[in-house]
């Protein structure tokens, strides 16, 4: 099955007819057409009734291409194309259209009748256009549409009068449009040098807005935008509301509280007064709310708070009181908590699957920490200080955790928990010197272990044959990627029993000689960068790997790289001489001219030891050889003297 379309490029070739997917990613499944190569100029587009959805990006096309007749295309995309002007007739031929997405082009305006005859059109993206004028834009739709979502973010937005009016749209997006204040009547833009600079010819009444069929309204990234206390009212059957990184009035806490229907709300990075810098609203509606950098130091949410999801980062909290037992996931990062939080005396937080207090001041997890989350599957206490954990932290039986994210603190030692669901730890960037024999039986199912840049992990294992924490990783039956970059290693770990295994991260250790005979045979990624490699064996064992790294390291000149050579002409970089290099005697030489003329090793040992043997059999079978003739000729030696003498048949005369 082949998509056909008139296509004329620039290339250094003439211009002439071509087949789409030879130059563009069509993907049958999805109905869908991707072209994303500047070189090509798309002047006539005729596509097979199937296909439904066209991406033109990142395009040189000053203006639409011409489309044959389509009615099945429901998706178009014309992105980064830089596009001055859309011909009224553009999507005669596409009357099935729903999506239009025209953004980070140049367009100042639309023709007023270039919807017109698209009856099924939902969704009209124009964001990072260069619209200035609203009163330019006409918004003539079929009759009876009504846009799901109309999105004019970053445009420059410079004039509106009252003679603007919005289509019928439940979503739209004003992000970023220059605005300056929004209050019970009147949306109010700034004020633009060289255009009209009256209030009267860059406002817009709030009644042109259809604000009865909003359901979602986003006037974020608008940082002098002052919303006026009436405005809220306006917006209070909104669901989805986004005003992050503008400035809230006084008496929006009540608002939310008693007036609002929001779902859906983010005011992250607002100027808001808060009530000694504590945050205790709650709609009666809300489920997610983002008040992340509003400056709160605490926060509080009563029992009968519906919320669900709190993004709470970059602030200055220390203390939370959570009693909303509804609450399924909490995003604490970057914060000033010292201790860990812990629900009110009695209350477990029997939903919360996600809690994250990653960058704080936090020093130790303290006994019985993890007992009011219950049901807690994703913990992160990354980035913190913390330098114990003691061992009644974690529940016995019981906690689902799946991913436990201890990064970056200063642990130099760790508890064995029973984890039975866990799929993910990240122990990197501690100081731990030593593993409990014990520590991985544990976590049976665990895929993914991340131990790099703990540079004490092996001062207990001076070499291969010494007792090692590492001896005990057969014991992960499930593990899929295993990453010891940067933790002092000095020999090659004895890894053949891990059949899981697929990726191996060694990078930045001082290992020297690597042998894959240690290796899993199932390993498809292995990173030996920046260590003291020199020689390298057995590499065609493994057949299932596909990306090998051994970017800076000293290795030599030798028939020993020669297994290596398909995985290394792989590598993008390995022309970097930077990069890539090998030694002969004290001379160091890129690596990649070498490669082409590496020949196998030959092993001479194995070569000297047939040869002596052949020798011993050659020399042995002379000797015998020798010592059965002679044997032979001692045994007929008398029979070999006697000579025949012939009788002679006349009597010769006898004196008598």
């Amino acid at each position: 099955m082949r998509i056909l379309v008139l296509i004329l490029f620039m290339s250094t070739f003439p211009s002439s007819r071509a087949d789409l997917c030879a130059h563009c990613d069509c993907d049958f499944l999805s109905h869908t057409v991707v072209c994303n190569r500047p070189s090509l100029l798309v002047r006539t587009v005729s596509m097979l009734p199937n296909i439904q959805q066209l991406h033109l990006n990142s395009l040189n096309l000053p203006q639409p291409p011409h489309f044959l007749f389509h009615p099945n295309l429901r998706v178009l995309r014309m992105s980064r194309c830089g596009m001055h002007e859309v011909p009224g007739s553009t999507f005669l031929p596409l009357p099935g259209l729903e999506v239009i997405d025209l953004s980070n082009n140049h367009l100042e305006t639309l023709p007023p009748t270039v919807l017109r005859s698209l009856k099924f059109l939902r969704v009209l993206i124009l964001t990072n256009n260069r619209i200035s004028n609203l009163d330019q834009l006409a918004w003539i739709l079929s009759p009876g549409v009504v846009l799901e979502q109309l999105d004019l973010s970053g445009n420059p937005i410079a004039i509106a009068t009252s003679m603007t009016v919005f289509p019928p749209v439940r979503q739209l997006f004003l992000s970023d449009t220059r605005m300056e204040s929004v209050n019970e009547t009147v949306i109010m833009f700034k004020k633009l040098p060289g255009k009209c600079e009256k209030d009267v010819c860059r406002h817009i009444p709030i009644h042109n807005l259809n604000i009865s069929l909003i359901t979602t309204i986003d006037f974020s990234s608008n940082r002098e935008l002052e919303i006026d206390s009436g405005a809220l009212d306006i917006f209070s059957n909104a669901t989805f509301v986004d005003l992050s990184n503008t400035r809230l009035p006084i008496g929006f806490e009540e608002w939310l509280e008693r007036k609002s229907r929001v779902k859906s709300l983010n005011i992250s990075h607002c100027q808001m007064p808060l009530h000694e810098d504590t945050w205790t609203a709650c709609g009666q509606f809300l489920h997610s709310l983002d008040i992340s950098g509003i400056g709160a130091k605490r926060l509080r949410f009563s029992r009968f708070c519906p919320i669900r999801t709190v993004f709470a980062r970059d602030n200055l909290l220390s203390t939370v009181y959570i009693d909303a037992v509804s609450i399924e996931s909490m995003h604490f990062e970057r914060n000033m908590f010292s201790d860990f939080p812990i629900p009110p005396p009695g209350v477990e937080l029997t939903e919360l699957h996600t809690l994250s207090l990653s960058h704080n001041l936090m020093t130790s997890l303290p006994p019985h920490a993890l007992q009011s989350y219950p049901n807690l599957q994703h913990f992160d206490l990354s980035n913190n200080q913390l330098s114990e954990i003691d061992p009644q932290a974690f529940p016995s039986i019981g906690l689902g955790l799946i991913s436990l994210d201890l990064s970056s603190n200063q642990l130099s030692s760790l508890p064995h928990p029973i984890l039975p669901s866990l799929l993910l730890l990240d122990l990197s960037s501690n100081t731990i010197s030593h593993l409990d024999p014990h520590f991985f039986t544990g976590l049976p199912m665990l895929q993914q272990l991340r131990i790099a840049s703990n540079p004490t992990l092996f001062s207990r294992c001076p070499n291969r044959e010494s007792p090692c924490w590492s001896d005990h990783l057969d014991e992960l039956t499930s593990l899929v990627d295993l990453d010891i970059s940067n933790s002092g290693l000095e020999f090659s770990l004895h890894l053949r029993h891990l059949r899981t295994l697929k990726s191996l991260m060694l990078r930045g250790n001082e290992i020297r000689i690597i042998d894959a005979k240690s290796l899993p045979e199932n390993l498809r990624t292995l990173d030996l960068g920046e260590n003291r490699v020199q020689f390298t064996s057995n590499f065609s064992k493994l057949e299932h790997l596909r990306d090998l790294r051994v970017d800076q390291n000293p290795l030599r000149c030798d028939c020993s790289l020669y297994d290596i050579v398909p995985h290394l002409l792989n590598q993008s970089q390995v022309s970097d001489p930077l990069l890539y290099y090998c030694f002969s005697g004290s001379w160091q030489y890129p690596l990649l001219p070498y490669l082409a003329s590496v020949k196998p090793c030959i092993n001479t040992t194995r070569n000297f030891y047939s040869i002596l043997i052949t020798t011993f059999i050659i020399a042995f079978a002379i000797v015998a050889a020798l010592i059965g003739g002679f044997l032979v000729y001692r045994k007929y030696a008398e029979r070999a003297n006697f000579v025949y003498k012939r009788i002679s048949l006349v009597e010769s005369p006898v004196r008598l």
